[in-house]
């Protein structure tokens, strides 16, 4: 098998080169297939990236929807503004989302339309949701059958407590929302606003007022910067889920919506002196981002996250000391970060339809050395090129380590195992014989697949 990072990169640059706002740009490559699997949709990619479509990413939106599918990205999350519909008093045009929404599904791309903004022409009541209930409606009826899911406000825990950050006001508005989408749309789901953090006493409030009745999936925004994953992503999911279980909400899915590690230069007034802010202070290296964020979506599946939605996937590059400008998957200009690759080596070898192993450990006792497994679907390989050595296998992992290791051996139930690093690269450890490898097992994760790891 060729080098599957060198393949995807090429078609992506081909991609981006190509893509336009004209129809013909739409079309996918038809040679030289990338070896990822296309994204086709909610019911195809737990995957998706964040991408300002409605604002100044607008032009840009085909090469968005281009890069997306050939890396198997199936969802990009965007701001649906309500004066963007209802530009004044009664008068509704849906023209620029249905750019996006049409544009979007040619490309085999779902849109997760996040609705978080007020309308200057009408009160600010939360008594008297009238106008609000009756926008959701036409949203909902108007993208019926095209638009699966709705995200209701964006970390509104954060808004002052007299706005939408109140509990009640914000439990007032999702049940509006949710009523008016279940009326228009039926079968469409709700999500509740991505939070940020974990707030868990936000979080339980909520449920106190009776708005766990008004959303089918719970959404977080649990960074971690700048730190590592482990400790804050594990420890926070399973915090959230024992609460949800306490409500009885156990079963119902966790999505994150947000995520990712900004890689901005740190703004040197702060060095002399000047009052801290977040948004000024120094990112992170991007080939750390890039291990990182494997271990992340690791960690997130293994701990039952449904859907992982990284933000951002361009950066803005308005200001080279704002973490905001920088939390990119890619350049402005498209050009890939380390992370990217780490993304779609991700999504290559757990591809949509895989299911976690969650009957056996991925953890051991201390959270130093992690091993989460998965079974693959049967057409894993399906978009592969021709390989001499045959599919991968259903049964795959990965494996990392914090703190120093070195070469540890390891036993698996096939001795035609195939690993790859964190980007994508096949790599060669040395076989002992009767499954067992010797593998270098490091913070970089090392993918394996053809066989389980026997515990």
């Amino acid at each position: 098998m060729k080098n599957a990072l060198s393949i995807f990169a090429v078609i992506c640059l081909l991609c981006v080169e190509a893509a336009g706002d004209s129809p013909e740009s739409r079309q996918l490559p038809t040679s030289n297939q990338s070896p990822f699997t296309v994204g086709s949709g909610f019911a195809a990619s737990p995957y998706g990236v964040c991408s300002h479509l409605t604002w100044q990413e607008f032009p840009a939106r085909n090469k968005t929807f281009a890069l997306c599918s050939v890396a198997g990205i199936g969802i990009v999350r965007c701001d649906f503004p309500w004066p963007d519909h209802e530009r004044m008093r009664g008068e509704w045009n849906f023209t620029k989302t249905d750019t996006i929404v049409g544009d979007a599904e040619s490309a085999g791309v779902t849109i997760l339309p996040n609705i978080h903004s007020w309308h200057g022409c009408y009160p600010r009541d939360f008594g008297d949701l009238g106008p609000w209930s009756l926008h959701m409606k036409r949203v909902a009826a108007h993208y019926a059958g095209k638009i699966p899911v709705y995200e209701i406000w964006n970390e509104q825990n954060l808004f002052h407590q007299d706005h939408v950050g109140n509990p009640t006001n914000y439990a007032a508005v999702l049940k509006a929302a949710a009523e008016a989408i279940r009326e228009s749309a039926p079968g469409t789901r709700t999500a509740i606003g991505g939070l940020s953090g974990v707030p868990l006493p936000y979080i339980e409030t909520l449920y106190k007022l009776g708005a766990g009745a008004y959303f089918d999936i719970m959404n977080i925004h649990p960074y971690c910067i700048p730190d590592r994953p482990e400790g804050h992503l594990d420890r926070q999911l399973e915090e959230l889920r024992a609460l949800m279980a306490k409500y009885g909400d156990a079963d119902k899915p966790i999505w994150m919506t947000e995520f990712g590690w900004p890689t901005n230069e740190r703004k040197p007034s702060m060095d002399a002196g000047e009052g801290y802010k977040w948004e000024y202070d120094t990112g992170v290296d991007e080939a750390r981002v890039a291990y990182y964020l494997s271990r992340a979506l690791g960690i997130a599946f293994a701990e039952g996250v449904e859907t992982f939605i990284h933000y951002e996937l361009r950066d803005r590059e308005h200001d080279r000391y704002n973490r905001e400008s920088y939390f990119g998957l890619c350049r402005n200009d498209f050009t890939p970060k380390p992370a990217f690759a780490a993304y779609a080596a991700f999504m290559s070898m757990r591809p949509a339809g895989s299911v976690q192993k969650s009957d056996r450990p991925w953890h051991d006792e201390g959270r130093t050395l992690f091993f989460p497994q998965w079974r693959r679907p049967e057409n894993a390989d399906t978009l592969r090129e021709t390989d001499v050595r045959g599919p991968l296998g259903a049964d795959a992992g990965m494996a990392w380590a914090l703190g120093e290791r070195g070469p540890m051996r390891v036993r698996f139930t096939s001795d035609a195992m195939r690993f790859f690093n964190h980007v994508g690269k096949e790599t060669w450890p040395v076989a002992a014989g009767d499954g067992t490898y010797e593998l270098d097992v490091s913070d970089k994760p090392i993918y394996f697949v053809g066989g389980e790891l026997k515990l």
